[in-house]
């Protein structure tokens, strides 16, 4: 009775675990004089060259088929726990009786089928035993598998067919052969009830303890006559305590079948977690524009999927598998026992631009380059300009349509139109990060000369003409606005400078409507920024010319300027969202189209706005040589007025009047020599090196200017 109390005691312990995701890791080992990894990979070839071996030919039964691999069986470890509750069970049966000869063959077929039972990798389960451990059996086995496919548990036993004692039997010699120095000794108190003398009575239990550490693992196996599938086994010994020595008894095992689990050869992610058995991977052929896929397909070689990498297609476009079989490239290799020649197992590289493919269809927008080169001889022809509007400039500078308009600051103009041109020139064909970087120089220091020149100009008449009329004197000439604009340009370069090292443009890729890309321009917040400074360069602009809209509309440039100002504002807001709500759905060439507009908005206008009335004055005035101004005065704007009556009333007026209107500092030579005009004592002055100049409309009598050093005198007009 008391043996069958203890018996049932322990029999509570013999309970299966649930099953859970387990994590391993890779073996590390060192044979030969191979590192690590060149050993590893070549003993995983041979096991899987053994692995098709095993699987295609006959077995010789046993357990002789073995693969010579070392992994790690951690995440199996929860596995482990039926057969070593099932050995330190028997183990204190042997403390108990000696043997296992009380115990009918039900029991053991119990325990076996109960260690199977559920959903986890164990497959079956054994009790092999020592001669003796059960006298009227020399050898016994009872064994248990799970039939999978059939949801049945099988159980028999081994022994009548199999010799489990041979030296080829490593599941059961590596559990006997192991060292047990160490193993656990434990000491158990058992009360009992004496029915007769009603009175309790103790006995001490002397037995060995087998923890996990005690047992063994084989290799992979394949298991013929058994359950014939690849598997690996773990052995718990049973032992036994006799004069302070451990015997070996025996083990229950419990076999972890491979079959179901896959060989998975592909490389191993560095977010995935590892498994037991992933010493097989990083051990597939595909080609490097290829990826490996695993198939899944249990304990078998070449089950995976070579897939096209990212960027390129199946050769094959009308496959129904859009990749190269695992199998047949390894077949390939041992077949040909040589390398794959180029081109063989390989993927197509997709069309440029494209991320993924099925064929070569481009992804690419393909750049007109016909309408682009239109565009440059359109900006070619706008440079010419420039250039022949520069040359007309420095040979009439003298000519005071000219001179009152700085000629310094126009051919500036000019320059800053030229600059703005030529980032056209950068942006041809496709764009680029550098082109990107390029482009915002001289397009923005073009922008930031042409209209800070004519912005000071403005701000000079502004001055000049609120400086409150004859009662004071401005003298603003060309050389104290240079001053004043070379720390705009340098503001603006400094910008450039330090947005071209820490975040220079950059180009990146954009989809047409209709689903083809190309590329353009980052628009990043320094653009922004720079776009906002240059916004309001022009609003104050806008403001100056604002302040000297009464000024003498025939004599200065500021309703030109204004006009210039405000096409620049409108016009070229109209054609940044243009280009960024329909160039970037239209492509390249919209966009090419759009950036060539916006030179028109900034250069053409504005340069049409401030040189036309000049080279038109210019064209009146020389029109004909021979025309007779002896009773005419020509003004800048090329109008021809008779000229007043040399009064000392209207000279008078005319100072007022000056004082009154914007002036620069002109030249006593700058003015329009009339023939034909009385000298008149009274009104003769002494020369100045400089002299005021009214730009107001002015009808004004002929003035007598005497050279104070020589006495010469010359009739003049101011216009």
């Amino acid at each position: 009775m008391f043996k069958f109390i203890v018996y049932g005691y322990i029999l509570t312990f013999l309970v299966l675990p649930s099953e859970t995701v387990f994590i391993g890791h890779l073996p590390d080992q060192t044979q030969g004089n191979l590192n690590p990894m060149q050993e590893q990979i070549k003993a995983v070839q041979l096991a899987l060259e053994y692995v098709r071996h095993v699987e295609t030919n006959q077995c010789t039964g046993g357990t002789g088929e073995i693969l010579t691999l070392t992994f790690d069986h951690t995440p199996w470890i929860q596995y482990t726990e039926p057969a070593v509750r099932t050995a330190n069970f028997l183990t204190k049966i042997l403390a108990l009786d000696g043997d296992l000869s009380q115990f009918d063959e039900s029991i053991y077929y119990s325990m076996v089928r109960n260690n199977v039972h559920g959903d986890t990798l164990i497959y079956g389960s054994a009790i092999a035993v020592e001669p003796g451990v059960i006298p009227t059996k020399p050898k016994y086995c009872p064994y248990a598998y799970n039939n999978r496919s059939s949801s049945t548990v099988t159980a028999f036993d081994i022994a009548i067919s199999y010799d489990y004692q041979t030296n080829t039997t490593e599941w059961y010699l590596g559990a006997k052969d192991k060292d047990r120095s160490n193993v656990t000794i434990t000491k158990d108190v058992v009360r009992s009830l004496n029915a007769s003398t009603k009175s309790n009575s103790y006995q001490y239990m002397y037995q060995p303890l087998a923890t996990y550490q005690d047992g063994y693992w084989t290799r992979p196996y394949f298991d013929c006559g058994g359950g014939n599938i690849w598997m690996s086994t773990y052995s718990a010994p049973i032992l036994s305590w006799n004069n302070g020595t451990v015997h070996f008894r025996g083990v229950a095992t419990i076999d972890i079948e491979l079959t179901n689990i896959d060989i998975n050869q592909c490389d191993l992610d560095k977010n995935e977690a590892a498994k037991a058995l992933d010493i097989f991977r990083g051990t597939h052929s595909c080609q490097p524009t290829t990826v490996c896929t695993p198939l899944n397909q249990g304990f078998r070689a070449g089950s995976y999927l070579c897939k096209c990498q990212d960027g390129y297609y199946f050769p094959n476009t009308s496959a129904v598998v859009k990749a190269f079989r695992g199998v047949d490239i390894e077949t390939y290799f041992k077949s040909s026992n040589s390398s794959i020649p180029n081109g063989q197992f390989q993927c197509l590289k997709c069309s440029r631009g494209c991320d993924t493919c099925v064929d070569s269809t481009p992804c690419l927008y393909q750049i007109n380059y016909a309408v682009q080169a239109f565009n440059i001889f359109i900006i070619s022809i706008l440079i010419v300009g420039c250039i022949i509007v520069s040359a007309v400039i420095i040979k009439y500078k003298k000519e005071l349509v000219i001179k009152t308009a700085s000629p310094i600051f126009l051919l500036l103009t000019c320059l800053g139109a030229t600059l703005m041109c030529s980032s056209v020139f950068v942006m041809y064909g496709e764009v680029t990060s550098f082109t990107c970087t390029l482009q915002i120089w001289p397009f923005n220091l073009g922008f930031v000369i042409m209209y800070g020149a004519l912005l000071l100009k403005t701000w000079r008449i502004s001055v000049i003409f609120k400086s409150g009329g004859a009662t004071k004197r401005i003298n603003l000439p060309d050389k104290a606005l240079l001053q004043r604009m070379i720390p705009l340009v340098i503001v603006f370069t400094g910008y450039l400078s330090v947005w071209t090292a820490l975040d220079p443009p950059y180009a990146y890729t954009v989809k047409t409507s209709s689903g083809l890309k190309f590329f353009t321009c980052s628009m990043t917040w320094w653009k922004y920024a720079l776009y906002g400074g240059e916004a309001l360069l022009l609003l104050v602009g806008v403001y100056l010319c604002f302040t000297v809209r009464k000024a003498p509309a025939h004599f200065n440039e500021s309703k030109f300027i204004t006009w210039a100002t405000y096409n620049a504002i409108i016009l070229g807001s109209f054609i940044l969202m243009l280009t960024q709500f329909v160039g970037l759905s239209g492509g390249p060439d919209v966009v090419y189209v759009l950036l060539m507009a916006q030179q028109q908005v900034f250069v053409t206008i504005t340069l049409a706005l401030i040189f036309f009335p000049k080279f038109w004055a210019l064209y009146r005035g020389t029109l004909d040589d021979s025309t007779v101004y002896a009773n005419h005065v020509v003004t800048i704007t090329g109008r021809v007025k008779q000229p007043l009556p040399p009064t000392t009333s209207r000279l008078s007026e005319s100072f007022a009047l000056t004082t009154a209107s914007a002036s620069v500092q002109c030249n006593p030579e700058d003015f329009f020599l009339i023939s034909g005009y009385q000298e008149d004592d009274n009104l003769s002055t002494t020369r100045t090196t400089k002299f005021s100049s009214k730009v107001g409309p002015l009808k004004l009598a002929s003035l007598q200017v005497t050279d104070s050093n020589g006495g010469h005198s010359f009739s003049s007009t101011d216009t």
